[in-house]
């Protein structure tokens, strides 16, 4: 008789139960199913696979026992089809999760390798001063080197924190690509795509795109770019979904490596949120000859769902280094010579990073490049002593009273404003701007320090403080985040609206952009919404992407939740623009910023030189 498995941990799901208690009465294996619960609930966290030897796992199993593991019919190496693989490390997969880390190393391997270097120096030079004529030499050097350096390309990411101009540079990048093509083995008029994992994202994009795109045109004329920066798409920025031609039905996509996208040119913003499986589908979908760029920030969160594929790939990458015959074309364009050090590993060259920030000065900026790696002890000291209104500040809040005491402060200091998003007479244009002016960003959705709470929290206060009746679920100045994509109506996962009384009735104002990348304005009933919740405070995770003033962060005050993370706090902070808050403890502070994110699975193994 099947032994019963043991009592479901406190993160488990059921899904991870069930798919254990089948195999066990499929196999009469405890030991199987035990490493088949531990892979399942590891995906859940965003894993690709479970180290069997870590007594993190629930698995912990020693040499004997991955040996036995190995002998069983359903378990291989990857060679051919099992449903399960065990790899050398000791990593158990489930055979998707083995599928798309293996398709994808070799995706992206196989587009490291078609790089050429079809531009000569001289070349180089003269297009590099025109592209960034005007703009200081050594604080640009890193933008200059990834223009230089994606012709020829057919993989590049380029990473960099909030306000190094990740998305002004790939406007340049793609000028060059443009002027270039026949050399680079595009189409005369190459065809570009723009997208991102999320609606509100690619909406993000296309904004900065058109942005850019104006900037240089009236620093262009006369130039050989003036004539190709029209070629450049803002208006048709998708969410990879509908790039893809996503199918909900059967859960599959129309693009693939059977019918591949017509795109020469594919960019993706925020390519930390895309997980395994997606990356996978995208390269898979791209023609031989078509060029991908990604772009993001790899000491934000990653995807919800398995893989850190963005930070794989980065850390796969050797820092900062061009290969041989790119870094001496490069070096007597360019004043810093780390850029442009040689280095012959795959990704040598096609994963650069920003790291100059034109916010650099601040304390919050200083605070944010603080948090992304390992603070240092003595700043962090000095943050958490700070009991003064500053750039970047904490608030002691240990307790659901000093909670509410933090939410009355915000409240108090920000009365003004909320007070005008609630006057009946209130432009709908000027009610979006000032709320984005400032948000309270939970850890957590749930519980009285999740988002949820807050909101319902913040709205009794209000209703106190400016009369609002709390009891109806609309009311002018709510404002609303849209949690589910609805492409009918044009409204995306992380949009933000606000309601407001006016002529025709309560209408829900939302700020869109239009076939020109322009940003308009658009209503609609309540009742016509998709899914959606109330917007005083929405979750860390719904933030990423988005630029505010004033941030305020709450995280829960204890240390031993999970949730706190480096990465959780890093893309908190670097929300904001100008100032930031932390609402949290020492301790849990501390504790999150000791804990960064290491999703387990072999892909930047599989990138690195063998």
């Amino acid at each position: 008789m099947n032994r019963p498995l043991p009592p479901a941990a406190a993160d488990e799901r059921a899904i991870d139960q069930s798919l254990a208690q089948w195999v066990l009465g499929r196999t009469g294996s405890a030991l199987l199913a035990a490493a088949v619960r531990a892979a399942s609930r590891a995906e859940g966290h965003g894993h690709s696979c479970a180290a069997l030897a870590d007594p993190d796992t629930g698995a912990d199993l020693d040499t004997d026992a991955l040996e036995a593991l190995r002998r069983h019919d359903w378990v291989g190496d990857g060679t051919a089809f099992t449903p399960f693989v065990l790899d050398a490390q000791g990593r158990f997969y489930l055979w998707r999760n083995w599928q798309h880390e293996a398709k994808l190393a070799e995706a992206i391997l196989r587009r490291c390798a078609q790089r050429t270097l079809p531009i000569p120096a001289d070349t180089l030079a003269d297009d590099l001063a025109t592209l960034f004529a005007g703009m200081p030499r050594g604080a640009t050097d890193g933008q200059r080197a990834a223009v230089a350096a994606v012709p020829g390309a057919r993989f590049f990411v380029l990473t960099g924190g909030p306000g190094t101009g990740k998305t002004t540079t790939v406007v340049r990048m793609l000028l060059m690509l443009l002027r270039h093509a026949h050399a680079c083995g595009l189409p005369a008029w190459p065809s570009i795509a723009l997208a991102a994992p999320t609606g509100k994202a690619a909406q993000r994009l296309a904004q900065a795109v058109a942005k850019g795109k104006a900037e240089l045109q009236a620093s262009l004329p006369g130039s050989g770019f003036h004539d190709f920066v029209p070629h450049i798409p803002h208006a048709e920025a998708r969410t990879l979904h509908r790039l893809l031609g996503y199918r909900p039905m059967d859960d599959s996509f129309g693009h693939g490596p059977h019918n591949p996208l017509a795109e020469d040119i594919v960019v993706v913003d925020e390519a930390s949120m895309v997980d395994l499986a997606m990356m996978r589908q995208l390269l898979q979908a791209l023609r031989p000859a078509a060029v991908l760029i990604l772009l993001g920030d790899p000491g934000q969160l990653a995807s919800v769902d398995a893989g850190s594929v963005l930070a794989d790939i980065v850390a796969a990458a050797p820092r900062q280094r061009l290969p041989p015959p790119l870094a001496g074309l490069l070096a007597p364009l360019l004043q810093q010579a780390p850029d442009v050090a040689a280095g012959d590993a795959p990704l040598a060259g096609q994963v650069l990073a920003l790291t100059h920030s034109w916010r650099a000065g601040s304390g919050l900026q200083r605070g944010v490049e603080a948090l992304r790696d390992a603070p240092d002890p003595a700043w962090l000291d000095a943050l958490l002593d700070q009991r003064r209104d500053g750039d970047l500040h904490l608030r002691h809040c240990p307790t659901v009273h000093a909670m509410r005491a933090c939410v009355d402060g915000w409240i108090e200091r920000h009365a003004g404003l909320l007070q005008s998003l609630l006057a009946p007479a209130i432009d709908a244009a000027e009610a979006l701007q000032r709320l984005r002016q400032l948000q309270i960003l939970c850890a957590l959705r749930d519980g009285p320090f999740g988002a949820q709470g807050i909101n319902e929290l913040v709205l009794r206060r209000l209703a106190v403080r400016f009369g609002i009746d709390a009891s109806r679920a609309w009311y002018h100045g709510r404002p609303v985040i849209v949690t589910r994509n609805d492409y009918a109506r044009g409204l995306f996962n992380g949009d933000v609206g606000i309601a407001l009384e006016g002529a025709e009735g309560l209408r829900v104002w939302f700020e869109l952009s239009d076939r020109d990348g322009n940003a308009g304005l658009r209503s609609y009933s309540p009742r016509a919404l998709p899914a959606h919740d109330s917007a005083w405070a929405i979750t860390i995770h719904r933030s990423q992407g988005s630029e505010y003033r004033e941030v305020a962060v709450l995280l829960p005050p204890d240390a031993d939740n999970r949730i706190l993370t480096r990465e959780l706090v890093y893309t908190a902070i670097s929300r904001a623009k100008e100032h930031a808050e932390i609402w949290s403890t020492d301790d849990a502070l501390r504790a999150g910023l000791a804990r960064p994110i290491r999703r387990q699975g072999g892909l930047r193994e599989r990138l690195q030189p063998r």
